[in-house]
């Protein structure tokens, strides 16, 4: 056999032993691995990559999104005949309350394979006739969900999770005849697989509540602001840092695992070697002959 061709296909099998033993399992079966961002397109740079532990595009598994969810009840609202004008797949409207606040918060998914009618919920109030008072990101803090204690960071290298996620804010207002009729804070983010350019799906999650009219709104922020964090841990889970295959291997089944990846690597490096290792072996042998 030519050595270059030798050579070539050595190298291939070498990468292919080499790319999972030095990947993590979720590197190696990334399903589920989504982005939560502020922007439907583009960068905000305040993202956070999560696992989806449920199908935001199962009609069925949505329906079943918990009404309880800690101190917080809910009631469901038909809004089955929005889905249609806005091009959703999926939409769940619920009212959440819980009885250390005063006024519900409203809790909204949106999914929609249709990323072109897709719209910021700025626009949406802007188009019914609200005025928007106040936007920026709005952090909010989940680190005492049981489901993060300890060193926990998502899919992505070096993002290290620190028990916040970041919103969009919106703080808007209603007039009628002049007057402020209403005023509202809103907190929204999408959800969108990471691993596509141009996602073929995304998912709207919209919390809102009805704030005083004029003066200061902070008791409606934080009621939602604790929503958005109660319920985040009913469609997300983040992963704690993980090994490499090779190392699980190892410390799975110690000194076998050791002999499988040396086997697994030494193969082709012996498949490449050989010729030159034979040759070396022939040259030993005839000097030998020789001083005989």
């Amino acid at each position: 056999m030519n050595q270059a061709f030798r050579t070539t296909i050595g190298i291939i099998a070498l990468v292919t032993v080499l790319t999972p033993l030095l990947s993590t399992p979720s590197m190696v079966s990334p399903g589920g691995v989504s982005l939560i961002a502020t922007e439907l397109r583009g960068s905000s740079g305040t993202e956070l990559f999560v696992r989806t532990k449920l199908d935001f595009a199962d009609p069925e598994l949505m329906k079943v999104f918990p009404q309880q969810i800690g101190e917080w009840h809910s009631i469901s609202y038909n809004w089955s005949r929005f889905e249609e004008i806005l091009g959703a797949d999926i939409l769940i409207s619920r009212a959440y309350r819980n009885p250390n606040f005063s006024n519900p918060v409203f809790f909204l998914i949106i999914q929609s394979t249709n990323v072109s009618s897709f719209h910021p919920p700025a626009v949406c109030y802007a188009a019914l006739g609200y005025e928007i008072e106040e936007e920026g990101i709005e952090p909010v803090q989940i680190a005492n969900a049981s489901w993060a204690e300890g060193h926990w960071r998502s899919e992505r290298e070096g993002l290290i999770f620190k028990g916040e996620m970041s919103t969009e804010k919106l703080v808007v207002i209603k007039r009628t005849d002049g007057e402020i009729t209403e005023r509202r804070v809103v907190l929204y983010y999408y959800v969108k697989d990471e691993r596509m350019a141009i996602p073929r799906e995304i998912t709207l999650v919209r919390l809102s509540a009805l704030a005083p009219l004029n003066g200061s709104y902070a008791d409606t922020l934080e009621s939602t602001k604790k929503l958005a964090a109660d319920t985040f841990p009913e469609m997300f889970e983040l992963k704690p840092e993980e090994k490499m295959c090779a190392e699980i291997l190892v410390m799975e089944h110690g000194t076998l695992g050791f002999f499988v990846i040396l086997l697994l690597v030494s193969a082709p490096l012996i498949f490449i070697l050989f010729p030159f290792i034979r040759i070396r072996i022939r040259i030993r042998i005839r000097i030998r002959v020789m001083r005989t």
